[in-house]
């Protein structure tokens, strides 16, 4: 009697257990029941979303505020964290429900989150000074040279894609990057053309220096969403998204900072 009594108690704890265990899966898989438990991460990378004062701004800071407006959401830029793109890259990938943006979308990218695009037109290219004797006409020429990039950047992954023989020089931020370029570091950059002359003129170097040597890609961007997170979130923003470029507002608000 002894005996079945004790394996009752033990079969409870391995109940009580297993509920507890279920109740934790529970709670971390139903995270972001609304779009107000979504959170948002961006990096320094202006035009497209950048830091004044500490809070973020530029075009996709302003199409998301329009989008939170269509949809009722109850946040401002303040709510939005400026991390090193490396680290949000990685949170996006690793943590339930992070957004990251402005993110170039890739079909590599799209097994690693859901997109809500597309918001910008984007030119990653090959960047380096104009009098260098530099002529490339396919990913082989790129052999010869040191290119710079930022960590886990497009620029990075396109030159891993193209399985480019070159030998890549990885940084942490475009900043860092334009004063190694700048400093003969490294012979060119991988990286967005536009960001690339925007970072050149926040360190006092001037872009006409410089040209762009080769086209790796043009594509779009969007915002990365984590890939489990509820897919119905991600169809209202996206939704959104598409009303605000049928409108005319996404195109308004990105000339008003290319201009």
């Amino acid at each position: 009697m002894q005996r079945m009594l004790n394996l009752v108690a033990a079969s409870g704890r391995r109940l009580a257990a297993l509920a507890l265990t279920a109740g934790l899966v529970m709670t971390a898989t139903s995270q972001a029941q609304t779009l107000n438990d979504i959170q948002w991460v961006t990096e320094e990378y202006a035009p497209y979303n950048f830091s004044e004062n500490g809070i973020a701004t530029g075009i996709s800071v302003d199409v998301l505020a329009k989008i939170w407006e269509k949809l009722g959401v109850e946040r401002s830029a303040e709510d939005i964290r400026v991390l090193p793109w490396a680290r949000g890259y990685r949170m996006a990938q690793e943590q339930p429900d992070v957004c990251l943006f402005a993110t170039t979308v890739t079909e590599p990218r799209r097994e690693l989150f859901q997109f809500i695009e597309p918001l910008v037109e984007v030119r990653i290219a090959i960047v380096g000074p104009r009098d260098a004797d530099v002529r490339i006409g396919s990913v082989d020429d790129l052999a010869p040279l040191r290119i710079g990039v930022v960590r886990d950047d497009i620029g990075e992954h396109l030159l891993e894609l193209a399985n480019a023989q070159s030998t890549m020089i990885r940084t942490d931020s475009a900043r860092i990057m334009v004063r190694m370029l700048r400093g003969r570091r490294f012979e060119a950059v991988a990286y967005d053309s536009d960001v690339t002359r925007w970072n050149m003129l926040q360190e006092g170097i001037e872009p006409a220096d410089y040209r762009d040597f080769y086209i790796l890609e043009e594509a779009t961007m969007g915002y990365a969403c984590s890939k489990d997170m509820d897919p119905d979130l991600v169809a209202q923003m996206q939704s959104a998204l598409n009303a605000l470029i049928e409108d005319g507002t996404v195109e308004r608000i990105t000339r008003q900072y290319r201009e």
